[in-house]
């Protein structure tokens, strides 16, 4: 008995001492690992480049945030797509593999929706309309002469276009996670139009900040020539996306909805939010002194007019704080636009305009040429580029290159998939804009929010069409986005039509069984 007393009381002095041998090696096994990692990190550095090391930490980041919680995947992806996040990493090393894959992973938030929240597929009817206009791409590659020349072409489409929409319409279910997509597309936004500005006021052309802030090639006029023949000349900033006139499109896109912002929230703080994005955001796309996103805001304007987005008036002092903002970061841009050759251009002669006015006048002309001969199916999706030298020999005002693009969305796809792939993609459009126009007019009076949004996504896909007159269907994850972020909303908007209000007790009060029900 004394034995067993004496032993139970020295256990406490073991365990004691036990835990302080663990408080004592807990540090030095901290400090181990941390100068393990810190080595491996630097030696990887020196192999493959800290740029690269960096990215696939911030990868490794991401997933992990991601499989642990499904809602951060489908941010993330919005952030990084809008961004050209992937497009940057592979550039700096990331096997594109990986970077492409990325938009994958709205696959985690699918998989929590019908296995563990047992919830169906949404299936709308743009994206059977979608299908539909996948098998007409086949059939045009089928009657073309070249059918393998639209693989290319007709994959991208399945991948970035089907497969991003269905993933979106499916994992963005909840008026709640519909504001943080939107959220998120304009802080990418307003991030990217920050550093175009930073670095355009600042001259900091030779740094690229990481790839957010490429520079094109080539420099515009900015002005008149002066006695000694000397003209000066501006670079064209291009942003993550790395082309000029695409950037801008990626950006005008966004204004309508930060627009939308500003009358949808209720609190202030989010509001101003909205307001300062519309400097960013018109900024950055000045100072890509693109002459179409110029047209595509002076369209929007009209367009936020007419939706009564904003009173006439203060569409006319939105346009004049546009107009000093824009030039007064952007003096150049003025003479960039007035040297269109508007009137020339609509008399038909644009031989006093530049040569890329001529080009693309060049080009419009081929257009209908090849839309005539091939009206039915089109030249073979993805297949104008081929073709377009040969239709314009002794056509227009300039000479073309091998493999140029159209540069008009509507001209390139009448001449890839004829008027029956015209059609069907017009279709998906129209089918669009119709399903948020019935639900705009549906909610304006009990919710004037979600008519707000509406409108945005309505004003955003006619901007889109507008700056389309001048750029081909080209990194078309920036299209399929902004229709799936449309037809995602349509579909939590139906949703919301189809619950049943709560029934009332004869107090006036909800019934509380009805309540339950439709939580």
């Amino acid at each position: 008995m004394v034995t067993v007393n004496r032993h139970l009381a020295h256990e406490p002095v073991f365990e004691h001492v036990a835990e302080q041998t663990r408080d004592s090696r807990s540090p030095g096994l901290l400090i181990g690992l941390a100068v393990g990692a810190s080595a491996l990190t630097a030696l990887a550095g020196v192999l493959f480049g800290f740029e690269m090391v960096a990215g696939v930490a911030l990868l490794g980041v991401v997933l992990v945030l991601a499989f642990a919680r499904s809602e951060f995947a489908t941010l993330a992806v919005f952030f990084v797509l809008y961004s050209n996040l992937t497009v940057i990493l592979v550039q700096r090393g990331i096997p594109s593999e990986i970077a492409g894959s990325f938009f994958l992973l709205l696959g985690l938030p699918l998989l929590n929706f019908l296995f563990v929240k047992h919830r169906g597929l949404v299936i709308t009817p743009v994206f059977i309309l979608m299908i539909g206009y996948l098998g007409v791409l086949v059939l045009s590659a089928a009657f073309a002469q070249r059918p393998r020349a639209s693989y290319s072409r007709i994959m991208s489409y399945a991948i970035e276009g089907i497969a991003l929409y269905f993933l979106v319409i499916n994992t963005v279910r909840s008026e709640a996670m519909l504001r943080k997509v939107i959220w998120v597309v304009l802080l990418a936004g307003m991030l990217m139009g920050s550093v175009t500005l930073y670095q355009g006021l600042t001259g900091a052309y030779d740094n690229d900040f990481g790839g957010w802030a490429q520079v094109s090639q080539s420099e515009t006029s900015v002005g008149q020539e002066d006695f000694l023949g000397n003209q000066p000349t501006a670079p064209r900033l291009a942003g993550p996306v790395g082309e000029k006139n695409r950037y801008a499109q990626v950006l005008v896109v966004l204004l309508p909805l930060a627009i939308g912002r500003f009358w949808a929230e209720k609190r202030i703080g989010l509001r101003l939010l909205a307001v300062s994005a519309v400097i960013p955001i018109v900024g950055g796309a000045l100072l890509t002194f693109s002459r179409g996103a110029g047209m595509a805001l002076a369209v929007t304007l009209v367009a936020l007019m007419m939706m009564r987005m904003i009173p006439a008036r203060y569409v006319l002092v939105l346009a004049a704080i546009v107009a000093l903002v824009g030039f007064g970061l952007v003096p150049g841009y003025l003479y960039r636009l007035t040297n269109l050759d508007v009137g020339g251009i609509v008399s038909g002669d644009v031989s006093e305009a530049d040569t890329s006015v001529q080009g693309r006048m060049t080009q419009y002309l081929t257009a209908t040429y090849m839309i005539r001969d091939n009206l039915i199916f089109g030249v073979g999706p993805g297949q104008t580029s081929r073709y377009i030298t040969d239709y314009a020999r002794g056509i227009g005002y300039k000479v073309l290159d091998q493999n140029r693009r159209m540069h008009n969305m509507y001209l390139e796809e009448l001449s890839d998939t004829g008027i029956v792939g015209f059609s069907v993609l017009m279709s998906i459009i129209g089918m669009t804009m119709l399903q948020l126009g019935h639900l705009r007019m549906r909610h304006r009076l009990a919710r004037p929010d979600i008519a707000y949004t509406a409108s945005s996504l309505i004003l955003s896909i006619i901007t889109y069409l507008s700056t389309a007159m001048f750029l081909h269907l080209a990194y078309i994850r920036y299209f399929w986005v902004l229709l799936a972020l449309a037809g995602a909303a349509i579909a939590v908007w139906n949703a919301l039509l189809e619950v049943p209000p709560p029934r009332r007790s004869p107090l006036g009060q909800p019934d509380s069984e009805s309540s339950r029900t439709i939580a």
